[in-house]
């Protein structure tokens, strides 16, 4: 994972398993960031916030919401053919048949259009 960790700071970082973890402490590692301080402070500072706010509790909650808005328009909306996710991360598959899941290509370059408020 990127981006958010570093809060637009260049920072990675992975999570495994304590099993795969070991196995890969083993081998050499390196990364394009190489381990800039500032970058690694500016890491801590994001991980500090998220921890004292509940951010994850809180994205959980209004990912949960979300969803189930979302689930709501599903049923009152035939393009809708699924809608998916977990906290803030959320996918609406836009279908022209359900059972089928045809792609609606057209109506969501519409709707990317219509977002972008252009």
């Amino acid at each position: 994972m990127a981006k958010g960790i570093g809060n637009g700071l260049p920072l990675g970082a992975v999570v495994t398993t304590p099993e795969i973890a070991q196995v890969m402490s083993q081998k050499l590692q390196f990364n394009t960031f190489g381990g800039n301080p500032v970058c690694s402070a500016g890491g801590l500072a994001v991980l500090r916030v998220l921890d004292k706010e509940n951010r994850q509790t809180h994205c959980a909650n209004v990912g949960s919401h979300l969803i189930g808005r979302l689930k709501d328009l599903q049923q009152k909306y035939e393009i809708i053919g699924d809608v998916r996710g977990r906290g803030l991360m959320v996918g609406i598959e836009l279908v022209t048949d359900r059972k089928e899941k045809m792609p609606a290509k057209a109506k969501t370059a519409i709707l990317f259009e219509k977002l972008r408020g252009t």
